[in-house]
């Protein structure tokens, strides 16, 4: 990933930081569409409320005539995004959901009229507290250059998946389960963050590759980050980085 797109992503994870409210977030989203060129997105969160009983979270920046037209249908009961969105581990291209049929066909032609594009992604985010997060963006881009846009992006998507949904957690009052590396952990985080390779942080660490690979690969197991770069990321937003420095 080049320095500008590396620019973009951590302006965007700031901006997810920096949030205050539901209209922030959906703000948020207006600007990821930007970013990256998508016609819409939307971002679904479940268990997050203290209260049980709780409606989950809605942030979309679709128009409020789709919402209205989507509740009032029931189509959440039906929508393959949703049944099938929040019970995967890996993001889900929307060409999985196979034949559509019935109300599915009516849901995805009157999508299409609101706005919303012809090809979608949804990624889904679960909290170690039964929590659910669902990202979902759609493009109206051609097949092979939605595929080139999902190698290009693919990273950045999960990780603003996974930040969004704990900064709705921390603004819902869920909170977050800290985590706890050793010394070892955060230093070789500490220089993955100034740029080094895993093979020059052994060099400087006195260690072999082979460790500071284990080292950096059990980080992101306590982190739940997807690359070195997300563990990073959730070290310096929690304050486990730099807090020494």
């Amino acid at each position: 990933m080049n320095e500008t797109a590396d620019a973009r992503l951590f302006a965007a994870l700031s901006e997810i930081q920096n949030a205050t409210d539901g209209e922030a977030i959906e703000k948020l989203l207006d600007h990821l569409i930007a970013f990256y060129g998508l016609k819409s997105a939307a971002y679904l969160g479940t268990g997050i409320a203290r209260a049980p009983d709780a409606e989950p979270y809605l942030a979309v920046t679709y128009s409020p005539d789709w919402v209205e037209r989507y509740k009032d249908q029931r189509y959440a009961e039906i929508d393959p995004v949703i049944v099938m969105g929040l019970r995967r581990l890996l993001p889900l291209d929307w060409s999985e959901f196979g034949r559509l049929e019935g109300k599915q066909v009516t849901l995805f032609g009157e999508a299409g009229e609101f706005g919303l594009g012809r090809r979608g992604l949804s990624i889904p985010v679960h909290g170690r507290q039964g929590d659910r997060g669902l990202l979902s963006i759609t493009s109206d881009l051609g097949e092979s250059e939605w595929e080139c846009e999902k190698r290009i992006y693919m990273r950045d998507f999960q990780v603003l998946a996974t930040h969004i949904h704990d900064r709705v957690r921390r603004l819902e009052g869920l909170a977050p389960q800290p985590a706890h590396l050793s010394p070892r952990e955060l230093e070789c985080l500490e220089w993955i963050a100034q740029g080094k390779t895993a093979w020059e942080c052994a060099a400087i660490l006195g260690l072999s590759q082979h460790t500071v690979r284990c080292y950096l690969e059990s980080a992101r197991h306590k982190l739940d980050a997807i690359s070195n770069t997300h563990a990073v990321s959730i070290a310096h937003r929690t304050g486990l980085l730099f807090q020494t420095l």
